[in-house]
């Protein structure tokens, strides 16, 4: 995304943008309301709606975001065509978390960005993200989020609750069943480096990515031994297999890091792994500018990307958009919108309102803002634009 200032910004609102096919209002207007008949004085579209528009305006609490909505009444309650002379109590906000199905609210938000896809091959990463508000004192468990996410699009198309980091193993089978994983490659740490889960990618239409580590130990020997020259007798030159290589070098926050990663096909009829094209090894050598220190990391991985479609260069592009979970999703929830600071102590407003989150981040990436907290001093003012991004 281009840098712009927050004076002119791109917003998408033309039908020529991401959003090409029904709009996020007409998404969440299906959603099943569980509130009773009775009493019922605003619908849950313009409540969910009035929740993102003051996520993307910069409030985080339950409080602020209520006040937020209150303070641009007159306009608010014209923009959504609501019958009443004034918006709801946070008492209302609240009570709405605490009955909405939080997996249907997750899924219907994929569902709408995943509806401009077309035939576009996406990167799905996977990984999971403590809610360290919802831990309760003197414990050290509290709700466990698992995510996929599109790098390229900077959208979570779903979310599932589990119990805790060891169960994200058996609860990924079901995320991804919600996911259309046809032309995506879906990458993730070592813990996914499961043969069912690899088979169930693969029989879905998509391809997997995965580092090999000492949760595999016996594969990971052969995947190192194979980038090893065989020990040869003096005089003779060491025989080299078949394999392809790239690299690159990066400058930043201080440091150069060198990336060299180096494919082969040679195991393929000698790992016992379902769909394995290429085995590869990636080596970082980190120069820290400040202390002159050399860091070394080496990572071995399997992957069902054929030499044809999976280039080494490719392979290292996945690779980096892997950790783009962590640095513009994950950290962006926990400092930018202050999600592990939140001060609500009840878990499923804390696990509808990380949804809201994921939400709001996905439409301000569709901006043109290369800084979220931008975005949101922006929308706070121009929060028409704003609303321009839900229909």
């Amino acid at each position: 995304m281009s840098d712009t200032t927050p004076n002119n910004p791109v917003i998408p609102s033309e039908r020529s943008s991401f959003f090409s096919i029904e709009s996020l209002r007409s998404c969440l207007s299906r959603l099943h309301d569980p509130r009773k008949a009775r009493g019922k004085r605003y619908q849950l579209v313009d409540l969910l709606t009035l929740l993102i528009l003051s996520k993307m305006g910069g409030e985080d609490e339950m409080k602020g975001m209520a006040e937020w909505a209150r303070l641009r009444e007159d306009t608010l309650l014209r923009l959504l065509n609501i019958g009443r002379s004034r918006l709801p109590h946070q008492t209302t906000y609240d009570r709405v978390l605490d009955v909405l199905d939080a997996e249907a609210f997750d899924q219907t938000v994929g569902a709408f960005f995943a509806q401009a896809r077309g035939d576009e091959e996406w990167c799905i990463t996977l990984d999971g993200k403590v809610l360290r508000g919802t831990i309760p004192p003197g414990e050290t468990r509290g709700t466990y989020l698992l995510a996929a996410y599109v790098p390229e699009r900077g959208v979570v198309l779903m979310q599932l609750e589990v119990e805790d980091k060891a169960n994200e193993i058996t609860a990924t089978p079901r995320l991804l069943e919600a996911v259309d994983l046809h032309c995506c490659v879906v990458t993730g740490d070592a813990m996914f480096t499961q043969r069912k889960l690899c088979e169930q990618i693969v029989d879905a239409g998509g391809d997997y990515l995965f580092p090999v580590k000492d949760n595999h130990p016996t594969m990971r020997r052969a995947i190192a031994d194979v980038f090893m020259p065989a020990p040869v007798s003096p005089g003779h030159s060491p025989v080299r297999l078949p394999e392809t290589a790239a690299q690159t070098m990066d400058h930043g926050h201080g440091r150069t890091e060198y990336r060299y990663l180096t494919a082969s096909s040679q195991l393929n009829d000698y790992l016992d792994w379902p769909h394995l094209e290429q085995v590869f090894r990636l080596q970082r050598v980190v120069h820290h500018h400040r202390t002159g220190k050399l860091t070394y990391e080496v990572v071995f991985g399997v992957t069902s990307l054929s030499a044809q479609t999976g280039s080494p260069e490719r392979l290292l592009h996945l690779i980096r958009q892997h950790w783009h979970i962590e640095n513009r999703l994950h950290y962006v929830r926990d400092v930018t919108f202050a999600e592990d600071a939140c001060s609500i102590r009840h878990p499923k407003r804390q696990r509808l309102l990380a949804s809201i989150n994921n939400l709001a981040i996905g439409l301000l990436r569709q901006t043109s803002f290369r800084y979220l907290p931008d975005a949101r001093r922006y929308f706070a003012l121009h929060y028409h634009a704003a609303f321009q991004l839900l229909f």
